[in-house]
């Protein structure tokens, strides 16, 4: 029993050493872009280890805190201050999109250029949504909730496949309003310059959360195939810069 506990021990240490992913920030570069936003690029890798074919749901160029990380299809960041994890929501919040990020640019919303973009963004939805409710209906979709057919498409459009050995690249754009204080609930921390402050990143893979947003066709084509992966691949820390 103890041998068997013992070789049990080894076994799970071995694949908890040798995960399928890795994950790899690269480098982080920033741009000053105004007094109120600093616009940071944070470049990382994924990487399949193995020597078969591997799927999973991922949005992989924006990324939430991970203590709003509950139900998402981004990469989860965490933060440190001198090493120590804080288990902040912020500084970055999540933008999907070039034209989300360029929006949140924008300091007066009431502008012209504000208005121009957000009916830009809204009619790009609308449009999209239209398209995916098409597609569904073309392959036979008997659901009538368009909610629920556009967050089912969407999230197919986010299965990343890696080939065998393969390596792809990514970029998540984002912004800091340069807000130092940064408040959950009772917590405030507070980002100061004269710390090391890194970050790093967590792909959060799930597959049963999202199963009110598939059909039961979309569930059984995933849990047959073993090289859909699950689980948690946390990359390196790396160094950010807060200074201004």
């Amino acid at each position: 029993m103890r041998l068997f506990y013992f070789l049990f021990l080894i076994s799970f240490s071995v694949v908890a050493q040798n995960p399928k992913l890795g994950v790899t920030i690269t480098s982080i570069t920033t741009d000053d872009i105004s007094a109120s936003n600093t616009e940071y690029h944070i470049n990382y890798q994924i990487e399949n280890k193995t020597s078969e074919e591997l799927s999973f749901f991922l949005l992989p160029n924006a990324l939430i805190a991970n203590t709003a990380s509950s139900l998402t299809l981004y990469p989860v960041y965490r933060m440190y201050q001198n090493g120590v994890f804080e288990d902040m929501d912020g500084p970055f919040f999540e933008y999907e999109t070039e034209d989300e990020l360029e929006y949140a640019k924008i300091e007066d919303k009431t502008s012209a250029e504000a208005k121009k973009l957000i009916n830009k963004i809204q009619t790009k939805q609308s449009y999209v949504g239209k398209y995916f409710y098409k597609k569904y209906k073309d392959e036979g979709g008997k659901s009538e909730d368009f909610q629920w057919i556009y967050q089912r498409q969407k999230l197919l459009n986010n299965i990343i496949t890696l080939k065998p050995k393969e390596t792809k690249s990514f970029t998540i754009k984002t912004l800091w309003n340069k807000n130092r204080f940064i408040k959950n609930d009772d917590l405030e921390f507070y980002l100061d310059e004269n710390n090391t402050i890194e970050i790093e990143l967590i792909l959060d893979l799930k597959t049963n959360l999202f199963k009110d947003q598939l059909s039961e066709e979309d569930l059984v084509k995933i849990n047959v195939n073993p090289n859909f992966i699950r689980g948690d691949f946390v990359s390196n820390k790396m160094k950010i810069d807060f200074k201004e």
